[in-house]
């Protein structure tokens, strides 16, 4: 069989509860900035630069920010440049806070993308060769591109040795797109999922058989049982057959049930650090890290982390705010890497300090934690530490890659006549090693994948087509997942009785891999709707969905 189609996904507004923002206080040699960046170095760099004076007179402090999703990473910098400007100008304090329709005009969104495709595939659905360009939209300047990130995530967990796979980028008259939670690997697994489907009903096979056809032997081994246990716990096949009664006995409402499998790589690239301090006379501790809290559970799982590898009460630890004094020249909170990296550092420093007190417990009998922090004291032992985690992305690093596995399965019914669509039930499992905090592991999975639903159903950034400016630039008509929207039944798996050995403690981070799976809707409404085309006597054997 041969194969040829094309596909298309479009930009997103990060949505963040926080837009862009800044306040930049003068000192008596310096400035004070509190940006809602997650790139504290960025932003030291940009001022310094824009006011012309040294780095080490910029001093950035970060709590946390009110969201993200990748639009802080590097578009806060012009924002805080602007405040900085007018403060040290002025001499004075200035905030800047922007409104959400200049946060939605000015700042970049997710890289659209564009996809054409050409398979051949055997009787049983194995693909034989596969060519694929795809053409990502960097907006007005190409400095956060993605066409690579998604060559490289396009394979998914599949056999790529016949796969010819070319990306390029393009310039348009947008602002500067720029990373969205997920970035390429959204994009690179919806693509190459869509190509499973079309080869599914091409090849008139079931489309988990063909998936499942085409896996790489490593990536099956682990997928084919994750998958094989998601059809038990969820009557897959007997809800098939439900639905199949339901769409013969209704013309004008239809239901699609769809599954897709994940492979996400988790990588590491960038320098990381924690330090830690005890106070002497209550041993209480200070924990600062490189990394910010963006609404990822960071300084809770941080906490944990210090305060289990310490042997202590979690109520001693206390998570400072980050600043670049104690943290200089560090990477980006970003990637879906931060707790890994900055919870290694912490689990360092941590023992490092119960290195040096080891010799102090040994003198004194069944000793309770503030007694040694005490008397370590007393002995001029130092109660202050720092590690700093520098990693390349190699396997000869501290912290090792790991592929972190997940399969969704989804629900859903459509009104033929009024587009309407409702997701009756979505289950998903991930594989969350031994989960560090299993309560914030399932919110995220639950937000990642409620936002990638959003992406694939609702939101659509809607540009004049004479001045290019985003018409669609508020919340009454820009269209995120509401409270109705979400699923109906929705049911979240951490996957038991695995310990990722490369990981902290076990654990894998699972912050965005969710939202890849979300691809599963549009799977399911494509289900829903060619039983509709049936009806009307529609002989073709695919469509396309969206704007192309």
């Amino acid at each position: 069989h041969e194969i040829k189609g094309a596909f298309r996904s479009g930009g997103q507004y990060h949505y963040s509860m926080e837009t862009q923002s800044c306040v930049c206080v003068p000192m008596e040699d310096s400035i004070d900035v509190y940006p809602s960046s997650q790139w504290m170095d960025l932003i030291q760099v940009s001022i310094a630069t824009c006011l012309n004076v040294q780095h080490n007179r910029i001093n950035v402090h970060v709590r946390r920010l009110g969201g993200s999703y990748g639009s802080k990473i590097s578009r806060n910098a012009q924002i805080s440049c602007a405040c900085a400007l007018a403060c040290y100008l002025l001499n004075r304090p200035a905030r800047f806070i922007m409104t959400m329709e200049s946060n939605m005009l000015s700042i970049g969104k997710r890289c659209p993308m564009h996809q054409i495709y050409g398979i051949e595939v055997n009787d049983d659905g194995v693909i034989q060769s596969l060519d694929t360009q795809h053409w990502s939209e960097c907006g007005s300047s190409p400095n956060e591109p993605h066409a690579g990130i998604i060559t490289y995530f396009l394979k998914n967990c599949y056999l790529i040795d016949n796969w010819n796979i070319r990306g390029y980028e393009v310039i348009t008259g947008t602002p500067s797109n720029t990373f969205c939670r997920a970035s390429g690997f959204t994009e690179g697994l919806a693509m190459i999922e869509n190509m499973m489907e079309h080869i599914a009903i091409v090849a008139n096979k079931d489309p988990i058989a063909v998936r499942l056809a085409n896996m790489n032997d490593n990536d099956k081994s682990v997928l084919d049982n994750i998958i094989q246990k998601m059809l038990n716990m969820t009557y897959y096949i007997k809800r098939q057959i439900s639905i199949w009664e339901y769409n013969r006995d209704n013309r004008w409402k239809k239901k699609g049930i769809a599954m897709v499998p994940m492979k996400y790589w988790t990588t590491y690239v960038g320098q990381f650090n924690t330090i830690l301090s005890v106070c002497a006379r209550d041993g209480s501790v200070c924990v600062t890290l490189s990394g910010i809290e963006i609404n990822q559970g960071i300084n809770t799982k941080i906490a944990q982390i210090a305060a289990h590898t310490l042997g202590i009460d979690i109520e001693l630890i206390s998570v400072k705010q980050s600043n670049n004094s104690a943290a200089p020249n560090m990477s980006e909170t970003g990637h879906n890497v931060t707790i890994d990296t900055c919870g290694y550092a912490t689990i360092q420093v941590c023992t490092q300090i119960l290195k040096r007190l080891e010799p102090i417990k040994k003198k004194m009998e069944n000793p309770k934690w503030q007694d040694v922090i005490f008397k370590a004291f007393q002995e001029g032992i130092d109660l202050y530490t720092r590690y700093s985690l520098t990693l390349s992305g190699s396997m000869e690093d501290t912290l090792k890659p790991y592929p972190v596995y997940g399969v969704t399965i989804a629900e859903i019914e459509i009104d033929v006549l009024t587009g309407q669509h409702i997701i009756r039930r979505v289950d998903l499992m991930v594989d969350a090693g031994q989960s560090l905090n299993p309560e914030i592991d399932v919110g995220q999975v639950q937000g990642a994948f409620v936002m990638g639903m959003g992406y694939w159903t609702s939101e659509n950034l809607v540009y004049d087509t004479e001045t290019g400016l985003l018409i669609n630039n508020r919340s009454w008509n820009y269209m995120p997942p509401g409270a109705k929207d979400i699923p109906e039944d929705f049911r979240v798996y951490l996957r038991q009785k695995t310990i990722n050995k490369d990981g902290v403690y076990g654990s894998q981070t699972i912050n965005e891999p969710p939202l890849c799976m979300s691809f599963v809707i549009p799977i399911a409404i494509r289900s829903a709707l060619d039983s509709a085309r049936r009806d009307s006597e529609n002989v073709d054997l695919w469509f396309q969905l969206g704007k192309f």
